[in-house]
């Protein structure tokens, strides 16, 4: 969407006199940028970001995967830094030590990003069970059932007046507690896998009784043909129930196929129901249809990271979380396992068949039916190869030390790789690399939540009495809900 919505903003001429280039930002001094720029619309915020992002080394960062080792032409400036690279914390912790061209990349990145701080939301409501949920869980249910109920309140309406179409309800966690609050509120959980519709039936009781469950595979069409069969006419009644779609973490490209279906529904509404708005916060970049973004295909899994988030907070030095560690160090490893790989040996050892799940939700054919095709040119670019996606996901412990880690690999593999040594240089690079890909990921979600915003604003212009389109925090991410952005319509957003 990004670049076919800014290409039709320039072409009707919305962006005419608005459009900045972004070069000055990555060539100004660091000391000169702002943290955010002033009064700057949401069109022109997205059509920087993709400047930015179109930039040699932003492009650069994006199309090298650590899998490489190295980085395809580094600019002139990293040659000394780059042969001996220092501890991948320094980039996010000392930007003084950073070749001008990557520090200004990085101060370009915090001006253009979204700021992520949670809107306020008082007198929070508390779910009626948290019985099967993780401290984030509750959380991101809390904050999302309190700012449904300041929504209703903010367009007048009776929650009692209103249906709920919960996308993507997985075990039906926010369902119920919507349900446990709105009793009177008639609700319907959605989602493709079988297999947690009928957990989350089996998590009711008799205070979430009366919620609607069905297992099918969500595009604009079979969502709007779901809706249309659970609201049925009343007989000698011609009320238009108004419909609220909410989805928490909506996979790949299951959000902008809720905004479609909300546009469809707007501009022919059905005979028994009328789109009232949207409260949708998405996840699983990786997973969404190429088609819906213009981006070098390795782009959707950075937007995921959330590198202001990576270092215990309050420490007296910069120090990082055990997780991050963990995870920095899995991506690395596995790199440097990648280039070991076709020089070793097959072992004697039999190689085990790992067991198969059929029923194991990421079978489910709404979710692979999202994951982009690719050209070989550009399968490089997200580190798959053949062997690696055979070593699949391995324990932490096996990454307790490089000895355990080449023993679990050579015994998954059914190859040698006991005698393989670690470059100490080559090592930090890699981590570097990954380190630096990830701080382009706040501007990639960006450019992603801005497209979505810009795409819904530009469609419902066109309709008379148009609803209002605002992207909302809903989300602490220091808590660890790292996409914590709901892109929300309602003729009235709650402040």
């Amino acid at each position: 969407m990004v670049r076919r919505w800014i290409k039709e903003g320039e072409q009707s001429g919305k962006l005419e006199g608005e459009k900045a280039d972004v070069g000055h930002m990555v060539n100004e001094e660091p000391e000169n940028l702002m943290d955010t720029p002033p009064d700057e619309s949401d069109a022109v915020r997205l059509a920087r970001l993709a400047d930015l992002l179109a930039e040699p080394l932003p492009q650069s960062l994006l199309r090298t995967h650590p899998n490489d080792v190295v980085l395809n032409d580094p600019p002139e400036d990293w040659q000394e830094w780059w042969q001996a690279p220092p501890e991948w914390i320094s980039a996010i912790t000392d930007p003084k030590t950073l070749p001008g061209s990557l520090a200004r990349l990085l101060h370009a990145i915090r001006a253009l990003r979204l700021t992520r701080d949670p809107t306020p939301i008082h007198n929070p409501l508390a779910p009626p069970t948290t019985k099967g949920m993780s401290p984030k869980k509750q959380h991101e249910v809390e904050r999302m059932i309190s700012y449904i109920r300041d929504l209703f309140v903010a367009n007048g309406l009776e929650p009692s007046a209103v249906r709920i179409v919960d996308v993507g309800a997985g075990q039906g966690h926010l369902t119920r507690a919507l349900k446990g609050h709105f009793p009177d509120t008639q609700i319907l959980a959605l989602d493709a896998d079988e297999g947690q519709t009928i957990g989350a039936q089996r998590w009711q009781d008799k205070k979430t009784d009366g919620i609607a469950h069905r297992t099918v595979i969500i595009n604009p069409t079979s969502l709007l043909d779901v809706v249309n069969e659970w609201i049925q006419p009343e007989p000698e009644s011609d009320v238009v129930v108004p419909v609220l779609f909410v989805a928490l973490h909506a996979c790949g490209s299951l959000t902008p196929d809720i905004l479609r279906a909300f546009l469809l529904a707007s501009r022919q509404p059905p005979a028994t129901w009328k789109p009232f708005g949207v409260v949708a916060v998405g996840c699983c970049y990786n997973l969404m249809n190429p088609k819906d973004l213009d981006l070098p295909i390795a782009a959707y899994h950075l937007a995921a990271q959330i590198p202001d988030h990576w270092l215990v907070p309050s420490s007296p030095t910069p120090t990082p979380l055990a997780s991050v560690t963990l995870a920095i160090r899995k991506v690395a490893w596995r790199a440097l396992l990648a280039k070991a790989i076709p020089h070793a040996q097959l072992s004697t050892t039999p190689v085990p068949t790992p067991a198969s799940n059929p029923n194991k939700s990421a079978t489910v054919p709404a979710r692979w039916s999202r994951l982009p095709t690719l050209e070989p040119a550009e399968v490089t670019r997200t580190g798959e190869t053949p062997k690696l996606r055979r070593l699949s996901r391995l324990r932490g412990s096996a990454y307790d030390n490089w000895e355990t880690f080449l023993r679990v690999s050579s015994d998954r593999l059914g190859l040698d790789l006991h005698a393989t040594a670690i470059d100490p240089v080559v090592g930090r690079r890699v981590e570097l690399l990954h380190v630096l890909r990830c701080l382009l990921g706040p501007a990639v979600e960006s450019t992603i939540l801005l497209d979505r915003l810009c795409w819904m604003q530009t469609a419902l212009q066109q309709d008379k009495n148009s609803p209002h389109v605002r992207l909302v925090n809903l989300f602490n991410q220091a808590t660890g809900s790292g996409r914590n952005v709901a892109i929300v319509i309602a003729p009235e957003i709650a402040s």
